[in-house]
């Protein structure tokens, strides 16, 4: 662990922008970034840049086991990637965590951080085959941490589960998001009118993201209040 202290400069990581738009209030210590894929390798770097003292990566992540459900927080604990390399997320502070849950029922669990997006319920099954020891998915954890490795900045990972095994984010949308993780509009509402029943598969997927959203906008707020 790292010694108990109140942090001067905080790193916020996340996957998308869009994660990153939920900081209505940036302090002045505070530096914001975000990068999916190996683009978290660059905006890791700019965190360093900064002279942060711990990076705090939040985000929204894929559930691959039946134990984690749609608005479940989890706290990482270790994190592989697809060639089964691990790295661990266990030196973070104590104060923090202390406060974290006051605030959040949350469990732990490990991450397995991948290459392309799965939204199907087969593919993500056929991923906790391989990767027994984790349970939820990301694109960006295991590549911000080996960063983080040739310093002694320590990590924090905090996950809202957005899509979990009980359904499937339709594959229409996959083909619509661009390379920086955001929906290209035009080509998605080319397929909503293509086929306009969609619109109620749309609707109960927006039911679920809003509730995910909602709690990710409330533990930022509780961290930046609690640094």
């Amino acid at each position: 662990m790292v010694p108990n202290k109140k942090f001067k400069k905080i790193g916020f990581i996340f996957g998308l922008k869009k994660e990153m738009k939920l900081i209505s209030n940036k302090k002045e210590n505070n530096f914001c970034v975000y990068g999916y894929g190996k683009a978290s390798i660059n905006a890791t770097k700019k965190l360093l840049k900064h002279g942060v003292d711990v990076v705090i990566n939040l985000g929204f992540a894929g559930s691959i086991s039946k134990k984690f459900k749609n608005g479940d927080i989890v706290l990482i604990e270790k994190i592989y990637n697809e060639k089964k390399e691990k790295l661990s997320t266990l030196k973070f502070d104590r104060n923090l965590l202390r406060n974290f849950k006051k605030n959040f029922n949350f469990l732990k669990c490990d991450l397995l951080t991948i290459q392309k997006i799965v939204i199907g319920k087969k593919e993500k099954l056929n991923l906790l085959k391989k990767f027994d020891s984790a349970s939820v998915v990301d694109m960006e954890a295991f590549h911000i941490k080996k960063e983080l490795l040739r310093t002694e900045i320590p990590m924090i990972s905090i996950k809202v589960i957005f899509d979990d095994l009980s359904f499937d984010i339709p594959f229409y949308i996959k083909d619509c998001i661009k390379y920086d993780g955001e929906l290209e509009i035009i080509k998605f509402l080319i397929q909503i009118i293509k086929k306009p029943q969609r619109i109620i598969e749309l609707y109960k997927l927006n039911l679920k993201f809003s509730r995910s959203r909602k709690i990710l906008k409330e533990i930022i707020n509780t961290i930046q209040t609690i640094e």
